[in-house]
């Protein structure tokens, strides 16, 4: 598929940049987009030469969230439903990425583009940044899973003041409030989520996938269950090529050379 709304390049250390690319629209979700990003996420999934994957916007904007001309232009029920599920399938293809995917936000996240950042791993932003679930402010509900995710990220209550006031955070207050994982100077911000995208590339690519797994059934399991998961994925991790070369090189006093 070529790519009208999003910018997809592959940098060296199999580092994948996705870029949200309607500048002009403040990077602001409509079918298009839905549809490019569910085929990114799908194909990125499958290739091999993709390890881990920075998701950004263009010109100093993350994402705007759903595209107001879009929303207003569906006026029939079918139309309607037709957002959400076009919505919902990119929200869950993004979400069954094996994959590390860090949030690289660059400015405004607001309503669905809250959502995308809360379903990346890892949230670095700039001190510029807000972030915005402001839904209620037009008199609608929160979607692409923001519900799901925030009071998961900040608790029952807090989530629920922030969805009802509608407060746009300011990048400290998100980050004090844990949402984003750190804050950086706005010319720092790429610099510093392309280092941790090349460590994470270098990784041990089974043992970062199991955790990803593992961390995400937690949330529906008890500690029995949980247990029995962790076991099963340390015997296979155990089982390793990888677990061999890191133990050598933990008596060895080097870095590990995992293999990729």
């Amino acid at each position: 598929m070529e790519y009208k709304n999003l910018i997809f390049e592959v940098k060296e250390d199999s580092i994948g940049i996705v870029r949200f690319n309607r500048p002009d629209r403040l990077n602001a979700i409509n079918k298009e987009l839905l549809i490019e990003c569910i085929d990114l996420f799908e194909k990125v999934n499958r290739e091999d030469s993709v390890r881990v994957i920075v998701l950004t916007g263009s010109d100093g904007a993350f994402c705007a969230g759903g595209d107001i001309n879009w929303l207003l232009a569906s006026k029939e029920p079918i139309q309607k439903k037709e957002i959400m599920d076009y919505t919902n399938h990119m929200v869950l293809s993004m979400d069954k990425v094996k994959k590390p995917i860090i949030a690289c936000v660059n400015g405004v996240a607001a309503g669905a583009g809250t959502s995308i950042v809360l379903g990346c791993d890892v949230i670095y932003a700039s001190e510029n940044a807000k972030f915005a679930p402001n839904f209620i402010h037009i008199a609608a509900v929160p979607d692409s899973g923001c519900s799901w995710f925030l009071p998961r990220k900040i608790g029952y209550h807090k989530a629920f003041e922030l969805l009802l006031t509608g407060k746009i955070l300011d990048a400290k207050e998100a980050y004090e409030m844990g949402i984003y994982n750190k804050i950086f100077p706005p010319d720092k911000l790429e610099q510093e989520t392309m280092k941790l995208a090349k460590k994470l590339s270098y990784g041990p690519t089974y043992a970062m996938q199991a955790i990803k797994s593992m961390l995400k059934m937690s949330f529906k399991n008890d500690l029995s269950t949980q247990l029995d998961i962790e076991a099963y994925y340390q015997i296979m991790a155990l089982s390793d090529s990888d677990f061999i070369e890191g133990v050598n090189a933990f008596f060895e006093k080097r870095k590990p050379n995992f293999k990729r």
